[in-house]
């Protein structure tokens, strides 16, 4: 078992502007059996009314689609509020349905990951590189610097993962030139 590597793309205080480069990577992507998921802690009343107007209809839904609220643990997140504690948010939908919509201004202030997982990427022949079908994701954290959006910043990122080994640099270097992008620093540990 590995894990993917993720790769800094992009650095920007603009949602727009990362959703945007989300979908120039994604164009090369093979999307089949795409899965978007969201993940946002939010406050119980300053924040899940937004996210339940906006993908509320996942909720019981039939099928694969589904969104959940569930209390965050006081020991991750520190002093609380008693009138609006925090709320872990999912919403995990099959396709690329999750984009439609107000997604920045549901998210808002919160730090939040938005992940696309598909079915691979694709070789680069000009890099000598196989195509990947294990280690293929999108990811914009909104609000936070890291992939697991727990480092509170004032921009979000946009990130490519890749396989682990060395030469997978190589395809995030390529990914990021798709979108006209470059590599923005060192790869962390990813899913």
């Amino acid at each position: 078992m590995s894990n993917s590597r993720a790769y800094p793309v992009l650095r920007t205080p603009d949602a727009d502007r990362a959703l945007h480069a989300v979908g120039h990577l994604l164009s090369v992507a093979d999307l089949r059996d795409t899965e978007v998921q969201l993940w946002a802690r939010t406050g119980r009343s300053s924040g899940l009314p937004r996210y339940l107007d906006a993908y509320g209809h996942w909720l019981g839904a039939d099928g694969e689609d589904r969104m959940w609220a569930d209390a965050a643990r006081e020991d991750e997140t520190g002093p609380q509020d008693p009138a609006d504690p925090p709320v872990d948010v999912e919403v995990m939908v099959r396709g690329l349905g999750l984009l439609e919509g107000r997604l920045a201004e549901t998210v808002g202030p919160d730090q939040a990951r938005l992940e696309w997982w598909h079915y691979g990427w694709p070789a680069v022949p000009c890099r000598d590189l196989a195509g990947q079908f294990k280690h293929a994701y999108v990811q914009v954290v909104f609000n936070a610097a890291d992939i697991w959006a727990t480092e509170p910043a004032d921009e979000h990122t946009v990130f490519v993962h890749v396989g682990p080994g060395e030469s997978e640099l190589a395809r995030a270097e390529w990914l990021a030139g798709v979108a006209g992008l470059t590599v923005l620093g060192p790869g962390e540990l990813g899913f």
